[in-house]
């Protein structure tokens, strides 16, 4: 019994243990971090494919003002933002609300005048084109412009990290290490060797996983997120066993349980 309780303890509180390979980011472990130039730029440009269930904000713009006022009647109300104003993750969805245009389930868009219009699966600078090609009809070549935008880019992020929820960033593009900065870096027991990233895409749901504990993490292109993106964080086996995340918790658990079972022992001996 001896012999088998201590090479088991040994191994319980080597496998407890968080070590600092499992915490650091970034280390070194050989692979290249050398990307094409052209290649990195393209990744800054949000690819994002239009979605039905989606709110895209479209402004017309022309000097016609009987123009404006038809096609930009949500904008014109004045929308307090001060009222909006949350913490992090309101952001300003509710503004985007109340003056974007739906995309159906079918994937259409409907505006003032011009009707419907599909744009499920364009790009956002797609869905410009479409439009402006759409009001070519009833309107002269140069006479208007059109800008389209979506409501930032939406993240949720889960699992193990300091504050998860959802976050919403107002910039061309985002990265993995921005979001969970945002939600307070992953928690002591957070796995970094498998971080998860969840993707909703026209086919379903698409998995990736990065391991933030290489530096060559940062040349892939999984380290650029699109919106509606979740990241999940799972944690440690340590946290499963549920003994200690550092050798002195360990320890201390494992006495804790090794001395409980003594006093056990001891008690049901005595009342023989």
């Amino acid at each position: 019994m001896k012999k088998f309780s201590i090479p088991f303890l040994i191994s319980l509180m080597a496998l407890s243990c968080v070590s600092r390979r499992q915490l650091t980011y970034f280390q070194d472990k050989g692979a290249s971090l050398e990307v094409d130039s052209a290649e990195f730029h393209s990744r800054l440009i949000i690819k994002y494919r239009i979605q039905p269930g989606d709110i895209i904000k479209v402004e017309v713009i022309s000097t016609n003002e009987d123009v404006n006022r038809v096609f930009n009647a949500a904008t014109a109300q004045q929308v307090p933002i001060g009222g909006f104003a949350g913490g992090s993750g309101g952001g300003l969805d509710p503004i985007f609300y109340l003056q974007g245009f739906f995309v159906d389930q079918l994937g259409y868009l409907t505006l003032p005048v011009v009707g419907k219009i599909h744009i499920a699966g364009l790009s956002i600078v797609e869905v410009k084109e479409a439009i402006e090609r759409e009001l070519l009809r009833y309107f002269e070549a140069g006479t208007v412009t059109v800008r389209s935008v979506i409501p930032g880019i939406n993240i949720k992020v889960i699992g193990d990290v300091r504050r998860p929820g959802r976050y919403v960033f107002f910039r061309n593009y985002v990265t993995v290490m921005d979001a969970l900065a945002e939600a307070g870096d992953i928690d002591f027991v957070g796995n970094r060797t498998e971080v998860e990233i969840i993707r909703m895409t026209p086919k379903g749901y698409v998995f990736k996983t990065l391991d933030l504990t290489d530096r060559s993490a940062l040349a892939s292109p999984d380290i650029f997120l699109e919106p509606n993106d979740i990241i999940n964080v799972k944690p440690l086996p340590a946290k499963s066993w549920g003994i200690g995340t550092t050798g002195f918790q360990t320890f201390t658990g494992v006495l804790s349980v090794v001395s409980t079972l003594l006093t056990l022992i001891i008690v049901s001996r005595n009342l023989r």
